[in-house]
């Protein structure tokens, strides 16, 4: 019998392809996937303690990943999977699920097999609903995976995007600005020219899709640009901004989005729960600067409640490459005092971490 979900899947006669969707939307190497599913490795990427998965599945016989335009109808789960303290899968609860696929797949109970095989999933409590952003990318990148066109939203978003002046921006669809995003490649040269004249609603739904693409400078700084002349006016939109800081989060400009970061947190921005929230959950890579984590942490300890810290920073101290800079920051005798509190207050029996 299969011991995976991968052997599971497989003899079911489907191709199986894993994507975290935690921080962000990202295909999972086939070896991670197997050597997590395994107990072998941690998942490459916990959020809140846990494995957000996407599984894209879709039927043998059609070689998608070389592009073949089609690859049958693919199946898609969520799954979010608890994780032990070293971040591995906890494997009572992968055969508990094994399990309930397996009696759906082979029972010899009348009804329809997906019917019975999507009541098991139902009735595993391991599924969930990616919020409406992460979904849409997921179906993008699946889309490009599959060897498919973009949906049939992609043309207005497109048509937006080289003149933002000529399309009703209410009209366009977050599935449309997904596929954009992810082909943020083939259409920089418009982006770069009409970002600053995206209304604020479609550039905040593009930004919150952009978090899962690793963007150059030149689609960096027109977003920067976009959050600054926002703080800069007499009604900031801390919205945007907070959008802005997902979109720019997995930027290969990380200079660029340092310096922008720590102006951000020195400033107004830096008591905004939202704003620190999105640093905090998405900007792992940028915590790991000395100088970016302690501001951080200060502005988080002054301005937010005892809850959010503490939320956040157990999030945090379950990652090994951002742990070590904080607590050197949170365990520094010359912390400043409101750090030292809220840190106090999260080693107490009844704090989180």
């Amino acid at each position: 019998m299969p011991t995976s979900l991968s052997e599971l899947i497989a003899a079911a006669d489907f191709n199986l392809r894993w994507f975290d969707m935690g921080r962000r939307v990202r295909l999972i190497g086939k070896k991670n996937a197997e050597d997590f599913e395994a107990g072998i490795a941690p998942w490459p990427y916990p959020y809140l303690r846990q494995a957000w998965c996407g599984l894209l599945l879709w039927p043998k016989g059609n070689n998608a990943e070389s592009g073949q335009e089609d690859a049958g109808a693919p199946v898609v789960w969520f799954l979010r999977l608890p994780l032990d303290e070293q971040g591995k899968l906890l494997l009572p609860v992968r055969d508990r699920f094994l399990k309930q696929l397996q009696q759906a797949l082979y029972s010899n109970q009348a009804g329809d097999l997906h019917k019975n095989l999507q009541r098991s999933l139902d009735d595993s409590g391991l599924m969930f609903a990616p919020p409406a952003e992460k979904r849409a990318v997921f179906h993008a990148k699946s889309a490009r995976l599959l060897g498919r066109e973009a949906s049939d939203h992609f043309p207005a978003a497109r048509a937006y995007a080289k003149d933002p002046a000529s399309f009703p921006w209410e009209q366009l669809a977050l599935q449309g600005l997904a596929d954009l995003a992810v082909r943020w490649e083939e259409e920089k040269a418009q982006l770069v020219k009409t970002l600053p004249r995206f209304a604020t609603p479609a550039l905040i739904s593009l930004c919150q899709c952009l978090e899962s693409e690793a963007i150059d400078h030149q689609i960096a700084e027109p977003l920067i640009q976009r959050a600054e002349q926002s703080l800069a006016s007499n009604t900031p939109d801390f919205t945007l901004v907070t959008a802005v800081v997902r979109g720019l989060s997995h930027s290969v400009a990380s200079g660029m989005r340092q310096q922008f970061l720590l102006r951000l947190l020195l400033g107004d921005a830096g008591a905004h729960g939202d704003v620190l929230a999105a640093v905090g959950s998405r900007c792992i890579d940028d915590l790991q600067q000395p100088e970016l984590a302690s501001t951080w942490l200060e502005r988080l300890s002054t301005n937010q409640p005892q809850q959010t810290f503490n939320l956040l920073l157990t999030d945090l101290l379950f990652l090994p490459p951002v742990r070590n800079v904080l607590l050197g920051i949170l365990r520094n005798p010359e912390r400043p005092e409101s750090v030292a509190r809220a840190f106090g207050a999260f080693l107490q029996p009844s704090g989180k971490h």
